[in-house]
């Protein structure tokens, strides 16, 4: 009887672990990985344009890279014509490239 009961349990988590993921696939839009982007890559021009003003100009900025990772700062050095040094807060800099950046956007001020 004991052993009736055990492969009872078993099928029975199985069957309630299984209704629950179709049920999860059927209602809901799980996408892992990467989700398409909604919106397209600026032009290099553009990208070029914002960089160059946002450094000059001093602009708080936010910046959204192409896997839709976003960094609010100010632009305090160009490395080279693609390369820009960002500073995130007192402590924290991020340096990246033009070819990496989805769009460059003025930070809204409070």
């Amino acid at each position: 009887m004991q052993l009736q009961s055990r492969f009872y349990n078993h099928q029975f988590t199985k069957d309630i672990i299984q209704t629950t993921t179709d049920f999860i696939d059927r209602t809901f839009d799980v996408n892992f990985g990467v989700t398409p982007s909604k919106l397209p890559q600026m032009p290099a021009d553009q990208l070029d344009l914002f960089a160059k003003q946002s450094l000059q100009n001093k602009y708080l900025i936010v910046v959204t890279m192409l896997n839709e990772e976003q960094f609010q700062g100010k632009l305090i050095k160009a490395v080279n014509r693609n390369k820009y040094i960002m500073q995130i807060n007192s402590g924290f800099y991020k340096i990246f490239n033009l070819n990496d950046v989805k769009s460059i956007n003025q930070a809204n001020s409070i």
